[in-house]
């Protein structure tokens, strides 16, 4: 698992990469964006997907659909990009229940 900041990095990183490839195009954009907040989630902390999520919804906001970086509050799409972000939730599940398995009994 990757740390909170380490996650968080690794999202802002992919958000300007996606931001700069897709940023012609809104509904792309996004689509990419919540690829990346999916893979980033998966491997963070909750709180590192949850940073990952807002800085691609402002990497978004502000040069997809806002104008030279003046974000515009695209409430939609905070909306999927959190639900996004709730994949690191079932990233602890995984990591807490191989940890609640016995390696002697399976």
């Amino acid at each position: 698992m990757v740390g909170t900041v380490h996650g968080s990095a690794l999202g802002f990183a992919g958000g300007v990469v996606v931001t700069a490839l897709a940023g012609s195009w809104p509904v792309f954009a996004l689509l990419l964006l919540v690829v990346v907040v999916v893979v980033v989630s998966w491997w963070t902390t909750v709180f590192g997907a949850a940073l990952t999520a807002v800085q691609c919804w402002g990497l978004y906001g502000s040069f997809v659909v806002g104008d030279e970086g003046h974000l515009v509050a695209d409430w939609p799409a905070l909306a999927v990009l959190a639900v996004a972000g709730t994949v690191s939730l079932s990233g602890l599940v995984r990591d807490r229940s191989a940890s609640l398995v016995d390696p002697t009994t399976g």
